[in-house]
């Protein structure tokens, strides 16, 4: 490779034709999203019946959001992005409605567990 060949990357020079390749792959493949969806919806459905027995009033919706956000992370491969957060707020809010299959909708689920789920995704990026 000689220099005039050379593309900067944040992990060195390489190649023109690698570095652009690099450039133009990247970003989130449907693959990911979609497996996150999958996964999350999986986790909010189950853990939502479950959160409504946890005996303290705050507790249940943060396990509840927690639940979902890991979920939607690991099924998204790790990624902390505002897509995969969106994703986990949905599958929250699924989630908790799908409760009222079972009896009453709990209102502190349907509104912290999203949010929660969100700020989960997220987090490391604020304070990792």
């Amino acid at each position: 490779m000689c220099s005039k060949d050379m593309v900067e990357s944040p992990v060195g020079y390489k190649c023109r034709e690698c570095g652009r390749a690099k450039i133009t792959k990247g970003g989130v493949k449907p693959r990911q999203l979609a497996l996150a969806a999958g996964l999350g919806l999986a986790a909010g459905v189950v853990a939502a019946p479950v959160a409504r027995f946890v005996p303290f009033f705050f507790l249940g919706p943060i396990l509840f959001g927690a639940a979902v956000g890991e979920a939607t992370r690991r099924g998204g491969g790790g990624h902390r992005t505002w897509e995969f957060a969106a994703i986990a707020g949905a599958c929250a809010v699924a989630g908790a409605l799908s409760v009222g299959l079972y009896g009453r909708i709990d209102a502190i689920l349907l509104l912290a567990g999203p949010v929660v789920a969100a700020v989960y995704v997220t987090s490391a990026r604020w304070f990792g």
